[in-house]
């Protein structure tokens, strides 16, 4: 606002927040000009920008932006004493003035050494705070730590701070006033290294100094003297002026804070009203009234410039005069004057106002607060801010006295953004998820504030600070290191037309000196540029620095809100290579681009950036941008997940807000989004879309997953999962009914824990979600993929005979291309293609399964063998006997004995999935009803207990399916499809059908093609088995995040075995050979980096086999990680020079691999019922071979 209580137009705008435990009813900040006076008014000094302390005074405190009147330059004692009568004038009275205390903060100029804060001054310089729920600055923190520094200054005082440095007070450590009179006038001082003491001003404490290391507290101490810009020499040889804290030299350091208890005060304000009273407001306007008529037609601005000749300082015009106890005890008034006098012998003041100045204020005393636990921080440069908020936000721990912690990110949204080591995000809005350049990166210990970016991408160098980009870019914007990239308004231009300055420096490039451009001298900038001193600087600029160099060029927002980046690529080609980056006819392209653009320089844009403007930028960043951001995101993760779209879901925007701010916002924000995958969860529990359920469920997993990394590992919650969600998870399991109210449950359970493990930042509990949240999606999946377990019904007439075995035996299965899109839910969502053949090997079926009903035992016996392929001879087994139901109840755990023949048991319906829990105390002859069997899967299995749908592979193919889901594995279809049936195939699976369609294609391929890969494939066991559940986990953690990688990954896969079936039935070997490496590639990038898919003696045996051109491709069978290479020989290669080459090699232990001779199998399963025997245990080899080998 801009009235006062009369209202008479005045430069002052007064606003009032909300009330605090602060001793000072006005506080007045002071700006370079009435244009940034009022942009601070509306911007970080408006009410609701506060972010001072509240302890429920009744009081408000009256907040005052103003600048030296009709923006004349008065100096800073000119602009204190205009500020005073500012705040005393929105008083009724001058008594009521010192019923309360005034704080007058000067905001400092332009800092034209730090171009990013140049247009709204250091002072409002945002500040990542740790522990605030909004950005600071220094500004504020002044306003916070002097309120509880000085919260017992007695009423009537007047404080004197500059807000262009950083303090940092200690809190709840109050100065006590109580026996010091008010005739005072008190610096206060921080210690600082002699080498930083030596540019301030510096006090030396009479009788020496007081503080030890047992002394923290706040005194008040007698100066000997004030020291301004001392040598370190000058300092040491001062008796009181150096000390050790820290086994480091000390000083008193200066802060700029200077407090005039009241009866100083009240010299101040006779000063205002009398000798200096053209340093007021009230007294200028009086001047101007009475010399218009010296100067006809003049505007008020101009008089008032002109009658303010003279600027008065706070430092030497004022606090000089205030004598030390010392001066008063060795010098008489007269000679105090003398040397007040011979001070200011250069002084713009007359004798005469130097005299009434000292006549008002030599009578008091200049004492020194000093504050043994502050520190003091100048910001000067760009470079000295970058280090301040990098390694402050990195270290925020180290000073745990400290107030100002900083955070690596505060308010921010950043989806589709890396950010390197020790970076700081603030106030920015970058969404890199959309942009056809793909993801932004930040670079280590850079800076990027106020960034509000759609769209677009952002490759930021280390070391860099990066402020106000906005709109969108069709480009990348590449940063190179060391450099300043800022984006201003501009006031002028038409207000439809958006035009702003493109500020790009380098970090070291000095301001004020004809040094270097983007960190190149100038005079080899101008020479590798071809531009000449004319095209910078004005013909009467003999200085020629930086600061009025026109190098800044002015650009135009379009409509939809999209800027032009071109013409500044070439010094991103510059400033990383020099003369030599500047060589390609597209970078020239660009130069000449920018040298046709309007260039400003640094001291244009001071006075034509729109800070107004600017403020408001920024904080509708921070208020509504990203509150109005993640409410659109999470809105997005609704809309993606029910219409089933393939779009990256990462949330890492939700990560990177909850890992770095507020724990109450973080929770807020976590919370919605949990809401979010609860509805989409519930609504498609609801309606049968059990694929969007399950994907949510995973997504949920992830999300707590990643959280959990940046809370503590505290040890709460080791029990906090009670048995109640594990039988909603074991009910959900069993798809014995509906899964609403058992997803209902679950999330309520999870929903709550997930609530406390954030509020509580404890990482172990929110653990405790992932795998119950990963259980529920597995389940769900189940239900997409899964049939009705078949009821059997058995005649008696068609159970096979006791005690004859019913034998199955199938070929192995060799993937050539387009695994993983076999398995769910990656086959039903987006469509799942693999070629695949079947091959004996050593001339033998190497997989079987036999089963016979027998009378001599209660219950069923399983076994699980591994024999020799070649002798048939028994190398290791496991058995166990099942004689109750609960026996059965482990049957998920892949690792539990027999675990695959319980799930077969289960898959065919033999035992009711419900009934196999723990608790289940029925034998299994009551739910067998006497039906027994031994050592049985599947196809053997049924038909022992004449189950005739146990012959037919398209059975067999869903049946797996299930048993796959029961175990846990999660497995697709491949591997029952490459066994089933014979040769070579192509299967496939629709898309969006639920359960599952597979659909197997078979080939026939002649016998010289059949010949010709008998001769080259070969197979070889690495000496590693593999489990490919752990890989598994992990790649449906990516599929249903959808990340572009695995998105193309998947949308290779699919062709890949399209092609496979071309080029076999091309007979090209070598395209083979080719498919084979890129599948292989495909099938790492599908598991990630780090996965264990590809062992390292797995890596250098392929890497040794082809570099001596033995194979043409490779591949691992399966999901990889271990278990069988399939290797495609090159033509007239064959499997000794293989293995002669491991044998070779001294990086291969080749005595591990063990090679398997290889061959096409013309059939797929077979079974039979083998003949009588009177050894039960009887194992025959001839049992694996298929009846072709027979023939």
């Amino acid at each position: 606002m801009s009235r006062n209580k009369s209202g008479n137009k005045r430069n002052q705008n007064k606003d009032e927040f909300f009330h605090g435990p602060s001793p000072f009813h006005s506080i007045v900040v002071t700006s370079p000009d009435s244009i940034a006076a009022k942009a601070a008014l509306n911007g970080p000094l408006k009410r609701e920008n506060l972010n001072l302390p509240s302890d429920g005074s009744a009081e408000g405190i009256t907040i005052i932006s103003t600048s030296d009147p009709f923006d004349t330059r008065m100096g800073s004692g000119g602009g204190t004493l205009a500020a005073l009568q500012e705040a005393d004038s929105v008083q009724k009275s001058r008594a009521v003035a010192r019923e309360g205390s005034t704080l007058i903060i000067h905001a400092g100029g332009q800092s034209s050494r730090c171009p990013t804060q140049m247009t709204l001054g250091k002072a409002w310089t945002d500040l990542p705070l740790l522990n605030s729920e909004q950005m600071t600055n220094p500004t504020y923190i002044l306003m916070d730590s002097l309120s509880d520094l000085l919260r017992n200054i007695p009423n009537g005082s007047v404080v004197v701070a500059a807000s262009d440095v950083m303090l940092d007070l200690p809190r709840n450590d109050p100065i006590s006033f109580e026996n010091v009179s008010n005739d005072k006038v008190l610096g206060l001082a921080v210690p600082a290294p002699l080498v930083t003491a030596k540019n301030h001003g510096v006090f030396s404490i009479k009788g020496g100094c007081n503080n030890d290391d047992n002394n923290d507290l706040c005194t008040i101490e007698a100066v000997n003297t004030f020291l301004q810009k001392p040598t370190v020499e000058t300092m040491k040889n001062f008796q009181g002026c150096t000390f050790i804290k820290d086994e480091q030299d000390m000083a008193w350091i200066d802060t700029g804070v200077i407090i005039f208890l009241p009866e100083a005060a009240d010299a101040l304000r006779t000063l205002t009203d009398h000798d200096l009273s053209l340093y007021t407001r009230k007294g200028l306007e009086e001047r101007i009234r009475e010399n218009k008529s010296r100067f006809p037609g003049a505007t008020e601005v101009s008089i008032a410039r002109s009658l303010v000749d003279s600027k008065l300082d706070l430092y030497s015009h004022l606090l000089l005069a205030i004598s030390t106890k010392s001066a008063k005890n060795v010098y008489s008034e007269k000679e105090c004057l003398e040397r007040y006098l011979a001070n200011e012998s250069n002084s713009d003041l007359s004798a005469t106002e130097l005299e009434k100045i000292f006549s008002r204020l030599s009578s008091f005393e200049l004492q020194v607060c000093t504050v043994p636990n502050g520190s003091f921080i100048h910001l000067g440069t760009t470079a000295e801010l970058l280090k301040f908020l990098v390694e402050g936000a990195s270290k925020n721990e180290k000073n745990v006295k400290s107030k100002i912690k900083l955070s690596t990110r505060k308010q921010t949204f950043l989806n589709g953004v890396f950010v390197g080591k020790d970076s700081v995000v603030m106030n920015s809005i970058i969404d890199s998820n959309c942009s056809p350049f793909g993801k932004s990166s930040i670079g280590t210990s850079s800076i990027v504030e106020h960034c509000h970016l759609k769209d677009t991408t952002l490759k930021v160098g280390t070391n860099c600070v990066v402020s106000g980009l906005r709109g969108a870019c069709h480009g990348t914007i590449e940063i190179p290191p060391n450099m300043i990239l800022q984006l201003l308004p501009l006031r002028e231009g038409k207000e439809s037309v958006h035009q702003y300055v493109c500020i790009y420096l380098g970090i070291n490039d000095g301001i004020k000196e004809h040094g270097k451009c983007f960190g190149v001298a100038f005079q080899d900038f101008l020479a590798d540029t071809d531009l000449t001193f004319d095209d910078l600087w004005n013909k009467d600029d003999t200085k020629r620095h930086l600061w009025s160099a026109r190098i800044h060029a002015v650009i135009t927002l379009r409509n939809d809100g999209s800027f032009d980046f071109e013409p500044f690529r070439w010094i991103q080609h510059y400033a990383c290579a020099g003369r030599d980056g500047l060589s390609e006819p597209l970078v020239r392209s660009s130069m000449k681009k920018w040298k046709q653009m309007r260039r400003l320089s640094l001291s244009q844009i001071q006075g034509s950036a729109d800070a107004s403007s600017e403020f408001a930028y920024r904080s509708k960043i921070g208020r509504e941008g990203i509150a109005s951001k993640i409410e659109q995101a999470v809105a997005s993760v609704k809309d993606v997940l029910l219409n089933r779209r393939h779009e990256e879901l990462k949330l890492d925007y939700l990560i990177d807000s909850a890992s770095f701010q507020k724990q109450k916002e973080c929770t807020k924000e976590f919370m919605a989004t949990v809401s979010i995958f609860r509805e989409v969860i519930l609504v498609s529990a609801e309606n049968g879309s059990y694929d969007i359920g399950s994907r949510s469920f995973m997504l949920l997993s992830i999300l707590c997953l990643t959280m959990a990394q940046y809370l503590e590992p505290a040890s709460l919650g080791a029990e906090y999962l009670a048995k109640p969600i594990l039988s909603h998870l074991q009910s959900l399991k069993s798809m014995s009914k509906t899964p609403y109210d058992d997803c209902k449950c679950i999330l309520d359970h999870l929903e709550n824990t997930i609530k406390v493990a954030l509020n509580t930042s404890n990482s172990k509990l929110l653990l405790k979600c992932v795998e119950p949240l990963e259980d529920a999606a597995s389940a769900l999946t189940s239900r997409c993929i899964s049939s009705l377990i078949p009821s059997i019904e058995v005649k008696s007439e068609s159970l096979s005979p006791f005690e004859r075995w019913i034998v199955s035996n199938a070929p192995a299965r060799v993937d050539l291309s387009g695994g993983w899109s076999d398995t769910p839910p990656v086959s039903y969502e987006f469509g799942g293609a693999v070629a695949c053949l079947a091959v004996t090997l050593r001339n033998r079926k190497p997989l079987s399964a036999r089963c016979r009903r027998t009378k001599d035992i209660c219950g069923i016996k399983l076994t699980v063998e591994n024999r020799n392929i070649d002798t048939g001879d028994l190398v290791d087994s496991e058995s166990t006997v099942l004689t109750k139901v609960k026996h059965l109840s482990d049957f998920r755990n892949p690792r539990a004995k027999c675990a695959l023949s319980k799930c077969a048991l289960i898959a065919l319906g033999l035992i009711p999935i419900s009934n196999a829990t723990e608790n289940e105390e029925r034998s299994i002859e009551d739910v067998l009803e006497h039906i027994y069997g031994e050592r049985c899967v599947m196809s053997s299995l049924g038909q022992s207990l004449g189950f005739d749908k146990a012959k037919d592979p398209s059975f067999l193919v869903r049946a797996v399916l299930n048993l796959e889901q029961l175990l846990s594995t999660g497995g697709g279809w491949q591997d029952q499809v490459g066994g089933l049936y014979k040769n070579l195939k192509l299967c496939t699976a629709d898309v969006n059908v639920i359960p599952v369609r597979v659909h197997v294609e078979e080939h026939e391929i002649p016998q010289d093609v059949i010949k010709e890969i008998n001769n080259r494939l070969i197979l070889a066991f690495g000496g590693r088995p593999r489990l490919a559940k752990n890989i598994l986990q992990k790649v449906l953690r990516q599929w249903a995040s959808r990340s572009p990688e695995i998105l193309s990954t998947v949308e290779k896969l699919v062709p890949g075995a399209h092609n496979c079936i071309k080029a076999i039935e091309r007979k090209d070997y070598k395209e083979l050979g080719k498919l084979l490496d890129e599948y292989w590639t495909l099938k790492k990038a599908m598991a990630g980096e780090n996965s264990g898919v590809e062992p390292m003696e797995v890596k250098t045996i392929f890497e040794a086999l082809k570099e001596e051109k033995i194979i043409e491709g490779c591949t691992l069978a399966g999901a990889g990680g271990g278990g069988f290479m399939t290797m495609l020989l090159c033509e007239g290669r064959n499997v000794e020079e293989a293995k002669k080459v491991l044998e070779d090699s001294k990086d291969i232990d080749e005595k591990l691999v063990t090679w398997y001779h290889c061959q096409v199998c013309n059939e797929g399963l077979r079974s039979f019922i083998a003949s009588a025997s009177s050894d039960p245990c009887e194992f025959r080899l001839e049992w694996h071979m298929s009846n072709s080998d027979k023939n």
